[in-house]
């Protein structure tokens, strides 16, 4: 016997805020141009595009274990720099310090994706950034 079926609409942010009138999977972009922090959503996924044209320096807070499983966010380079994201306190993968930086190649396109569980940000794609 088959489970129940569910209609999942795409959300949309609205004054760039995720909120529950935005839809199931609700969907933020950012924009860097500058060094600083990622603003992590409450839940969806998010787009961070790095339009900075020298080496941009990001951080990403650990995320809440439970409020953030499941966010994923995609951070990607529009300009050919060797940007950086730095994955504070926890690292990528639960690694801590020993992979706490992804550093890019000086590419445009390269990217790095990650999925928040647990209080840890686990990578699920990764394009020409190493972690160290």
């Amino acid at each position: 016997m088959a489970g129940p079926l569910y209609n999942l609409k795409q959300g949309v942010t609205v004054a760039g805020d995720i909120t529950a009138a935005s839809g199931d999977i609700a969907t933020d972009f950012q924009v860097a141009s500058a060094n600083g922090a990622i603003a992590i959503p409450t839940r969806g996924r998010k787009f961070v595009f790095i339009t900075k044209g020298t080496a941009c320096a990001l951080t990403l807070a650990a995320p809440t274990a439970t409020t953030h499983d499941g966010v994923e966010i995609i951070i990607m380079a529009t300009t050919a720099a060797a940007h950086t994201v730095t994955a504070t306190t926890i690292g990528f993968n639960a690694l801590d310090a020993a992979g706490d930086v992804c550093t890019f190649t000086a590419a445009v396109g390269n990217y790095i994706g990650v999925v928040a569980y647990q209080g840890e940000w686990y990578v699920t794609r990764n394009l020409n950034g190493t972690l160290a």
